[in-house]
């Protein structure tokens, strides 16, 4: 599933521009999975938010950013760009696909928003309620993938 997901990135995203987070002890296996990658060790049983904060540091969000769960298989490239085609046309803090009525990945983060998005508490706050306060555009899409997570 990593292999998948990176090899799809690439075709999207030059090298530099990846970063993912894993748990410490698999980081010599995802660097020879691909050296290009910023692979950031997280502590897996901390809240989600820790692992975006922890991306964050790692690759600061300088430019528009998308953000998902690598357990998602959101592998349509032109979700990706009906996503950020809308930078130009809408005033907005970030930009989240929804499917049938639902939010789902990847959500595409505004450079405005870092040390923001660092201020946050990882043990009592989340980020989806966090994105409640901002000013986000919902974008309908045809990709039932947005919902998709093979954790669940």
């Amino acid at each position: 599933m990593l292999n998948r997901q990176i090899e799809f990135l690439r075709r999207l995203f030059p090298a530099g521009r990846i970063a993912a987070s894993i748990q410490a002890e698999w980081l010599e296996r995802c660097r020879a999975v691909d050296a290009g990658v910023l692979w950031v060790p997280v502590d897996p049983e901390a809240p989600a938010l820790a692992s975006a904060q922890a991306l964050a540091r790692a690759l600061p969000l300088k430019r528009w950013s998308f953000l998902y769960h690598v357990d998602m298989r959101v592998w349509e490239p032109a979700l990706f760009g009906r996503l950020s085609g809308k930078i130009e046309t809408e005033e907005a803090d970030a930009f989240v696909p929804v499917h049938a009525g639902r939010r789902g990945h990847p959500v595409l983060f505004s450079p405005a928003l870092n040390d923001a998005l660092l201020a946050l508490a990882p043990a009592t706050e989340r980020l989806d309620f966090w994105l409640h306060s901002l000013r986000v555009v919902e974008v309908e899409v045809p990709d039932a993938c947005v919902h998709d997570n093979w954790n669940t």
